[in-house]
């Protein structure tokens, strides 16, 4: 695999989210091969001849870990991918309640002790 120049990674990321995130920017001011190994993980996963889903699958996917994990910058340039890629705004959607409902069951997971508690 021919390794990309932070330009050209910084230019595909424009094209795809419409924007390069901000601490992607800062992070190739600091080490531009971080940007670059960035971009071969994401070559490696979302777009790899081995990944089974389509794009805008593989992007939905990466939006509901995005949310989970709190990274607002991801959950905003996917999202605009997602609308550039044609994702209805239903589905979209769908994978926030899905995400919220993982959320709310790690409450009740968490709550077990309780449970086994009270069942005593």
């Amino acid at each position: 695999m021919q390794m990309p120049t932070p330009e050209q990674v910084k230019g595909m990321m424009k094209e795809r989210f419409g924007e390069v995130p901000e601490a992607i920017e800062n992070a190739s001011k600091v080490d531009e091969a971080l940007l670059v190994e960035q971009a071969v993980s994401s070559k490696l996963s979302m777009m790899s001849e081995k990944n089974a889903l389509d794009p805008k699958t593989s992007t939905l996917v990466f939006l509901a870990a995005a949310i989970a994990m709190g990274d607002d910058a991801c959950v905003r340039v996917n999202t605009a991918a997602l609308k550039k890629m044609g994702a209805r705004n239903e589905e979209i959607l769908s994978v926030v309640r899905i995400v919220r409902h993982a959320a709310a069951s790690i409450a009740v997971d968490r709550a077990n002790g309780v449970f086994e508690t009270l069942a005593e």
